[in-house]
């Protein structure tokens, strides 16, 4: 093998004339040339007569060379030919490669390497896209720049179509086309065949150049800019020709001279308005030196205006209005119509913002320049006039073609995202938004990658509907200042309908997580501040108002409220059908709740408000089901009977109590600070229950969760000091009045299972305070992946709200279990406070903070970690006396009860305290 790598023709020549005389043909020895030198003329005519006569002599040689040698290649036709084509590693050899270098199945080997074998066998050291390693990169780098450097030193008509590639990156063959740049059908079939490195599809339309978004890349494309910067400006019209502004931008940021860039945008003016790139263009103007307005063409001050307007930059928006109000005559002449089409759609969406206003022109207001663009931007201005300010009535059309992402390979999208915002938003309050969860997580994707761009009005409006959606389609809140910065973002640019909007939807969230007052305040202001023709808004607003009034009323209220009813035929809406029905539900009023949903069936199953009368279903719980037991199947979410949209996510809203889900004859046996048992949200009051056995038999059942109890371990339990006849005699009477009791008999409800010798609750008639304990004890303490600090507060409220006091006990018997079990109660529910204090603390909420800590002290008063809580809350609330007496307090127990002194962190916690704050004074 003889490498010819930087040897001119003639000490190429001499090489393989020399090994010719060095080796005897006789014994047919195989020579090969590798990285032949490109041949002039005379020496073509040289280096074929010397292979052939070595050919003649016996030789075997094989020889590679680079395409621009072609030449050459011609003159030796009577040769066999193999071509760069056939040395790409074919989808059907890959197997073999992949078992000998192990790579990775998960690679996409051609997109990474388009069969190169250099490359490909690079992949054995990577395991993911993102592992590639620096080394590949370079390597696939070189590959291109030793093409560049080939082309340009052969002069080849391929270079300028080469460079135009990789500025490019990547795109399709008709852009050249669109842009003015004429290529030849026969360039770009020599390309593909001589140069199989730009991943031309089948159809050899598309092309696409490897690792084309790494740094290697970029250095690449910074010195082709450099070195022929005539060919980067046509390679960024031709991107913004085609829509690829990101890629554009990407360019035009290597431009040395700011003049090209500067043209470029002028003669795109929207291109970075639309794109979201309105940061490149701001550090653009920086980089001319702060040059006056007046002295910037009408172009670059129209992008200024837009990217101004996006970014939330108003004073800023209303300099560049002015200027282009002052150059209305430029604007026609420098401006396209679509352009300025584009322009006026965008300027209408910030069209109550004082100042801003565009000139009022003659230019672009045909059909004949309307983009999609502009469509995408006149659609979203009506539509959120008809939700923000109207009665919500619009629908979008299917065939704008508008995906939910409005993100691509070549970048964001402005009008495509507020569009599919709007069509989301639309789509919330028609209760058909599908998974919520995973379009609320995309949504907060796409307001991360607006935020990084500095486009907080936007980002703030995407945040918003992500929101909507949440509350809609009943999860819990996650991004809780959503409708509060986008309140902000609506009042500074004057937007009153949009603050309407987020006011109400700010209640619904305050609502959610328990601030019944605040909700109800912030519907009553949307109230007195809404005009009549906002509709949908107001008709929100009085849900939240009439749900925050249900759950704060007492029912001696709600009743007087019910008694001034006045249930006739006279006039009625939507919204007053809604209210009078939650009101009638609320008092359990069911004869005339049935006359009014008969009266009434049509208002209240209007389409337009069923999703906004589940949420307010939902919201009042309880209290809300009779009227939902009453809605046809399928209609509300919220009724047990219904059938549910998505039957596995958790509904916002539900209260954590032993009542919530019940169905009709429902048992529910509260064993924490004593017995009772209740049926539909009733004490049971029969004769039955006063017989202490059955209800102790019931309670050990209970806490059995549905399992089977043996016979024998209850006889033991209740009748220890019996023998086996008198105490199965009395296990069976008391069995039997506890089916009594629970009303239990052949053709009904089974309450009392038994299978062999156990013996058990049924729970799907029988549910238990200490089973709910248990279900949200265990989302509290395993720490579930995912969980916010906000839902294990929540959470951890509704332990408190079910633990009523220590288990109950009974006063007879072997009782050891049930006090084992009360200490495993205790315990549980001292973590249980302990981690919701930390959850709090870590949010800054003092007041759950306080609630949870009073609690705790009050079940487990000698629990250490509970003192160091409740010390450092203390603190934190200025309620600096009370840590002394609760020290001294504890300091007393712990000698009193159990004769010892407490921890050594809860006395480190203590004296820290006490030197920070320097109450020695007070001991």
């Amino acid at each position: 093998m003889l490498d010819l790598e930087g040897l001119d023709e003639v000490q190429a020549y001499e090489s393989i004339k020399r090994l010719s005389e060095d080796l005897d043909p006789r014994m047919r020895p195989l020579i090969a040339l590798d990285n032949l030198t490109t041949l002039q003329e005379h020496g073509i005519e040289a280096m074929v007569g010397l292979l052939r006569s070595m050919r003649g002599e016996g030789f075997e040689i094989v020889v590679t060379c680079r395409p621009s040698n072609r030449a050459f290649v011609a003159a030796m036709g009577d040769s066999y030919k193999i071509t760069a084509q056939s040395l790409l590693v074919k989808p059907r050899e890959y197997p073999a490669w992949a078992r000998k270098l192990s790579i990775a199945s998960g690679l996409d080997v051609y997109g990474l390497t388009q069969g190169v074998p250099r490359l490909v066998a690079m992949l054995g050291d990577a395991t993911s896209i993102d592992e590639m390693s620096v080394a590949f990169e370079n390597a696939t780098v070189e590959l291109y720049r030793g093409v560049v450097c080939e082309l340009r030193r052969s002069r080849d008509s391929l270079y300028r179509t080469v460079c135009l590639l990789i500025m490019s990156g990547f795109g399709s063959i008709r852009d050249f086309d669109r842009a003015g740049m004429r290529v030849r059908k026969d360039s770009w079939l020599r390309l593909a065949r001589e140069y199989p490195i730009f991943g031309f599809d089948a159809k050899g339309d598309a092309y696409r150049c490897m690792s084309n978004r790494g740094v290697p890349f970029s250095e690449l494309k910074c010195e082709l800019v450099h070195a022929r910067p005539l060919y980067a400006v046509r390679a960024a019209k031709m991107m913004l020709e085609v829509g690829n502004i990101d890629g554009a931008v990407a360019l035009m940021r290597m431009f040395e001279r700011e003049g090209d860039a500067t043209a470029l945008i002028a003669e795109y003016p929207t291109a970075c308005a639309l794109s979201g790139n309105g940061a490149f263009l701001t550090a653009l103007v920086e980089r001319m030196g702060g040059a006056a307005v007046c002295s910037i063409q009408v172009g670059v001050v129209l992008a200024l205006y837009l990217c101004a307007l996006e970014r939330g930059d108003y004073r800023a928006a209303r300099i560049m209005a002015a200027e282009l109000r002052r150059r209305s005559s430029e604007i026609l002449d420098e401006v396209s119509p679509s352009a300025w089409r584009e322009s006026t759609a965008m300027a209408a969406v910030w069209s109550d913002c004082s100042g801003v206003a565009l000139p009022d022109l003659n230019h672009g207001k045909g059909h004949d320049c309307e983009t999609v663009a502009s469509r995408q931007l006149e659609l979203h201005v009506r539509v959120q006039k008809c939700i923000m300010a109207g009665d919500g009535a619009v629908s979008i059309d299917e065939g704008m073609g508008i995906n939910e992402a409005s993100l691509g390979a070549k970048g964001i999208s402005i009008p495509g995202v507020l569009l599919a915002c709007d069509r989301i938003l639309l789509d919330a309050f028609k209760g058909d938004v599908g998974d919520a969860r995973a379009l609320d997580s995309h949504l907060q994707e796409v307001a991360r990658l607006l935020t990084g761009r500095h486009l907080d009005p936007i980002a703030s409006y995407v945040r918003v509907v992500g929101s909507t959606c949440r509350l809609m389609a009943g999860l819990p809140v996650v991004d809780e200042r959503a409708f509060v910065d986008g309140g902000t973002a609506s009042v500074r640019c004057s937007d009153f309908a949009m603050q309407l909007y987020c006011l109400v939807g700010e209640g619904w969230q305050d609502l959610a997580v328990g601030q019944i007052v605040s909700a109800q305040f912030r519907a009553q202001q949307v109230k007195k501040l809404a005009s009549p023709d906002q509709g949908f808004v107001l008709a929100w607003a009085s849900f939240l108002e009439c749900a925050a009034h249900l759950l704060n009323s007492s029912h001696v209220v709600l009743n007087e409220e019910a008694d001034e009813l006045d249930a006739g035929e006279g006039e009625c809406t939507v919204v007053d059908a809604w209210t009078v029905a939650m009101l009638l539900s609320a008092t359990s009023r069911l004869p005339e709740l049935s006359a009014w949903c008969s009266l009434r069936r049509p208002l209240l199953l209007d389409e337009g408000i069923r999703a906004r009368a589940r949420q307010l279903i939902r919201a009042v719980g309880e209290r809300a089901m009779p009227l939902a037991r009453m809605l046809p199947e399928g209609f509300s979410e919220a009724a047990p009977e219904g059938k549910r949209s998505d039957a596995g996510a958790p509904a916002l809203f539900d209260v954590a109590s032993v009542e919530s889900g019940q169905r009709l004859g429902r048992v529910t046996i509260s064993l924490f600070g004593g017995f009772q048992a209740m049926r539909n949200g009733h004490t049971l009051t029969d004769a039955l229950w006063r017989r202490k056995k059955a209800c102790v038999i019931a309670a050990r059942l209970a806490l059995a969760g549905g399992n089977f109890v043996g016979r024998q371990v209850i006889m033991e339990e209740m009748w220890p000091d019996k023998d086996y006849k008198h105490a199965r005699e009395s296990m069976y009477s008391s069995l039997s009045s506890l089916r009594a009791a629970f009303g239990q008999h052949a053709d009904g409800p089974q309450y009392v299972l038994t299978q062999g010798e156990g013996v058990a609750l049924n729970m799907e008639y029988v549910v238990s305070d200490t089973a709910c304990f248990d279900a949200l004890a265990r989302d509290v303490l395993l720490r579930r992946t995912g969980t916010s600090s906000r839902e294990i507060i929540e959470t951890c409220l509704k332990i408190e709200e079910i633990y009523k006091g220590p288990l109950y006990v009974p006063e007879s018997g072997n009782t050891s279990y049930y006090l084992r079990v009360r200490r495993v109660y205790q315990m549980k529910f001292a973590d249980c406070m302990v981690r919701g204090i930390e959850a709090a603390l870590e949010m800054d909420d003092l007041p759950s903070a306080s609630w949870l800590v009073e609690a705790a002290l009050r079940q487990a008063p000698l629990r250490e970690d509970v003192i160091r809580c409740a010390m450092r809350i203390y603190d934190k609330t200025g309620r600096r006396r009370e840590i002394v007496e609760l020290y001294n307090r504890h300091l007393h127990l712990l000698e009193q009860e159990l004769g010892s002194i407490p921890e050594e962190e809860t006395r480190m916690t203590y004296e820290s305290i006490i030197g920070r704050s320097g109450m020695q004074t007070m001991l």
